[in-house]
């Protein structure tokens, strides 16, 4: 797996909270509840966080929280969100291709090859899933492509 270490400014965002099991049901949330919204504001093509605040392996599926997040523009602020920043600082990032129902997974053997290589992760900051600007699902597939981003100690 390919692992960098990088450095990432602090992102304003705005959320859209999730409860409920992760993987293929958050996917259909992304597409018919935040794509919508975020079209609705004009802010479609900003960059997207996804931020897991449940550990599935031990919370029940229906409790799980994830906040889906759009980088605001500088000035936007929107009504129907909840505003919060994410932080900057040292994060390890490897690179996702697949759907909804592979990224938890992913996150699994991400998670367990930083502890290979000894990265300690930063528990004052949010793991974070990073959509850049421009990311596209495939229609027909679902298929997305996105950054898995962990804090780790600097």
């Amino acid at each position: 797996m390919d692992i960098e270490i990088r450095q990432r400014n602090p992102a304003r965002v705005a959320a859209r909270r999730y409860t409920g099991p992760f993987g293929e049901p958050l996917a259909r949330f992304w597409r018919a509840n935040v794509g919508p919204w975020l079209a609705a504001h004009e802010i479609i093509d900003c960059p997207r966080y996804g931020i897991a605040l449940d550990d599935p392996a031990t919370t029940p599926a229906e409790r799980c929280r994830y906040d889906a997040c759009v980088e605001l523009p500088p000035g936007v602020s929107l009504s129907d969100a909840t505003e919060h920043i994410i932080s900057g600082g040292a994060y390890a990032i490897t690179r996702f291709k697949g759907t909804g129902a592979g990224i938890g997974a992913a996150w699994g053997a991400f998670l367990d090859a930083c502890a290979a290589r000894g990265l300690e992760f930063d528990t004052q900051r949010v793991p974070f899933e990073h959509y850049p600007r421009g990311t596209i699902v495939d229609p027909r597939t679902h298929v997305f492509a996105c950054e898995l981003c962990l804090p780790v100690g600097s």
